[in-house]
């Protein structure tokens, strides 16, 4: 029902809640559409069956909503960044006291100072130990299932504490990161890493490491059957290298994402971002990888990762064995081959 246009107002009903039209002509309606006579036909009992019909298609109270449509989000962190980006939303540190103000810097510089690699771009300086989302967020609604997500950064700060911190949530953050159903969270912490199922970290850099002052790029590629993310980075500029493997949602629990968090957790780090691109179309994400490949890296790196604690456990050994005959010698006179001889004779 649309009502005159001098009224300045505009009323729209489902028609499953009014009655039909043989049912209004039998009450005598008013014919001519006015917001007066569409504020009536409220009052007035619902066609038969409509009610029934009306809640058999509804969705449940509780059931989210979700976005449907192909789009693609690109935000350049220009001057008018603040339009989209709050602050925060958390303001206290780990102990739940109140973080200063002066502590966390946000504002949009160029950098770095090398004009051959100088780009605008967005600085978030400084955080809080074990404190996420205290840095900038966005909300989407409904929630978006993103197929593609792809950011440029450059970040310094202490390698064992996460920082450059993006991270995509189900729910907003109210305290407890866990709680805010995780979908894809990516990090710095002594690389790049993807924090998956029961909070694992996934090395996903496999070019090189993060160099002061030059750009990287990180691109992540999201399968929503399988709730899983495959992340590929380029800190060379010569394109993406072959992804390693798949990493799980860190909550499979999470149906979409409604809200994403950048911050530190380092309270002197810093990082940049010069874009951002959430991208969201129908079909399969990984369509363009290699399955089979994507098994045997994660596997050769898996055997690698054992190799190479397999080698510090066993310099740890020499190490002790040194120790040992050192300490052998002082009590006795004998070294280590002498004491074990001696032991076995004894036998």
């Amino acid at each position: 029902v649309v009502p005159s246009f001098e009224e300045m107002g505009v009323l729209v009903l489902d028609p499953k809640t009014i009655p039909s039209v043989e049912a209004m002509d039998a009450l005598g309606a008013p014919s001519k559409p006015h917001l007066r006579a569409a504020l009536r036909l409220l009052a007035l009992p619902p066609a038969e069956g409509a009610a029934a019909a009306a809640g058999a298609g509804s969705r449940p109270d509780d059931a989210p909503a979700f976005n449907t449509e192909d789009f693609e989000f690109t935000e350049t962190f220009g001057q008018d960044w603040e339009t989209r980006w709050s602050h925060g939303p958390s303001t206290k540190d780990e102990k739940g006291k109140e973080i200063r103000t002066q502590l966390i810097k946000r504002e949009l510089v160029k950098y770095p100072s090398n004009p051959k690699d100088a780009k605008q771009c967005f600085m978030l300086m400084g955080g809080a130990p074990n404190a996420p989302c205290t840095g900038i967020w966005l909300s989407f609604a409904p929630l978006a299932r993103p197929t593609e997500v792809e950011f440029e950064f450059t970040m310094n700060g202490k390698v064992d504490m996460p920082n450059a911190c993006v991270v995509f949530t189900q729910k907003e953050f109210n305290g407890a990161l866990p709680e805010c159903k995780v979908g894809v969270q990516f990090t710095v912490r002594g690389g790049m890493q993807l924090c998956g199922g029961n909070s694992q970290l996934v090395r996903i850099s496999n070019d090189g490491k993060i160099q002061n002052d030059k750009w990287n790029k990180v691109l992540l590629k999201i399968d929503w059957n399988d709730k899983v993310v495959v992340g590929q980075v380029d800190t060379r500029g010569k394109g993406y290298a072959p992804a390693i493997q798949t990493v799980p949602f860190r909550d499979n629990a999470c149906e979409g994402f409604g809200y994403l968090y950048i911050y530190n957790t380092d309270v002197q780090a810093t990082c940049w971002f010069t874009s951002l691109r959430i991208k969201q179309e129908q079909g399969d994400a990984l369509s363009g990888l290699d399955a089979g490949a994507l098994q045997a890296r994660a596997i050769l790196a898996k055997n690698l990762q054992e190799k190479q604690y397999q080698s510090a456990v066993e310099a740890d050994m020499e190490v002790g064995m040194v120790m040992g005959a050192i300490k052998s010698t002082a009590q006795h006179g004998m070294n280590l081959a002498e004491e074990q001889r001696a032991n076995n004779r004894a036998f």
